[in-house]
Parts: C-alpha cells; sequence; structure tokens
C-alpha cells in the first residue's frame, strides 16, 4: 500500500475504520500512514489529525490489533503529543500488556522524536519498500497453503506450549518482541507467532 499511495489517504483511512476488516491489515495500514507521511507523501499535520481522531473513531473500543498499529504509526512518528492518548489506550486496555508494556511504547516512542531515521533502521528493513510485490509474498506464512500453515500451528502448540498439572507455561517468555521468531521463520517475534498466536503471549510463566 505504501508502494501504491498515490497522495490520496482515504482508502487508507476506509479499511483502517472498517471495524469488519482484518484487524491485522488495519493494523498494517495505520503503519502505512507513518510510512507515507515520513517519506513526506502525506502532511505531518493530516496524519497527526487522524492518528487522534482514532482514539475516539476506532472499533472495537476494546483489545484488538488495531490499536496495536495505532500505537506503532505513533512511536514512528514521534508524535509527543498523542502519548497521553495512547496511556489512556493502555489504560483501558485496548493494547494488551501481553503484546507490548507501556515502557517499551514510551522507549520507541522517545527513539521516533530523537531520530527517526534510527528507529527505521532498528526494524531492519520491515518499514521499507519492497520490489517484486509477488516474491515478497510468497514467503510469509499466511500465504502458504492452509494445510502447512494448519500443520506448522499444530507443530507450534506442542512445542511451545507445555501443560503441567494444569498450569501453562510460556516458553515465549524470554523472548523479545523485537527477537528473532524461535520458529526459525526469520521474521521478527511481533511480526510472526506473536502475530499469530496472540493468545500464547499472555499466559503466565511459573
Amino acid at each position: 500500500m505504501a508502494a501504491v499511495f498515490d497522495g490520496d489517504p482515504r482508502p487508507l483511512y476506509e479499511v483502517i475504520l472498517d471495524p469488519d476488516a482484518d484487524e491485522f491489515v488495519r493494523s498494517r495500514m495505520l503503519e502505512v500512514i507513518a510510512m507515507v507521511t515520513l517519506r513526506g507523501e502525506m502532511p505531518r499535520e493530516e496524519a497527526v489529525r487522524f492518528l487522534q481522531a482514532c482514539y475516539s473513531e476506532l472499533e472495537p473500543q476494546d483489545e484488538c490489533w488495531v490499536w496495536h498499529g495505532w500505537q506503532s504509526a505513533i512511536t514512528l512518528l514521534g508524535l509527543a503529543e498523542i502519548k497521553p492518548l495512547v496511556e489512556q489506550a493502555f489504560d483501558r486496555g485496548f493494547i494488551s500488556r501481553g503484546w507490548l508494556g507501556l515502557k517499551d511504547f514510551e522507549e520507541d516512542l522517545q527513539k521516533g522524536i530523537d531520530d527517526p531515521a534510527a528507529l527505521l533502521r532498528q526494524w531492519d528493513g520491515e518499514y521499507s519498500l519492497f520490489g517484486d510485490t509477488i516474491d515478497e509474498l510468497s514467503t510469509w506464512p499466511c500465504f502458504r497453503p492452509k494445510e502447512i500453515r494448519r500443520e506448522e500451528r499444530e507443530n507450534t502448540h506442542r512445542s511451545d506450549v507445555l501443560w503441567r498439572a494444569g498450569t501453562a507455561i510460556n516458553r515465549y517468555k524470554n523472548v523479545g518482541r523485537n527477537d528473532p521468531c524461535p520458529c526459525g521463520s526469520g521474521r521478527k517475534f511481533k511480526k510472526c507467532c506473536l502475530t499469530a498466536d496472540v493468545g500464547l503471549t499472555s499466559l503466565q510463566a511459573v
């Protein structure tokens, strides 16, 4: 979407504000807002206006991955003026602390304020435009055959969540959100198994 952005943000807004759209797609479209703004293709004032409005307009007003993309866009743009709204979103449970801690948000926001370019580099090309779309998407887990994805998910459940005396042990407890995913996909944990199996990250370690 960032690669084909033509200066009109309305298609992005429609996806982001559509409560029936996939929450992970909506989340990524919010990050596209930050990408095109940083590239100078969208006025910063408009991005600020929209992200502020999202606090009251995004649905559901409840825990949903779209809020993760919202705070991510705010950190990428270093929008300190919206920090109080993000803190309220944490307090209201829109952003699960199992996905991201408030301290993590504050650290990323400060990096976005101090040196946005350095923050982008931290993500190892996560927010860089890629060339061949088909070649890129062919490596994404969500585009693998359903049978393979089902088998991988079952294997993940068996190997990463152990049940002992009715208590769940979270083997992800020492995996940082920006660390390589332990499944071996080569992607960051937050963009792979954390996204695919969000419920696992909220398990209490014993």
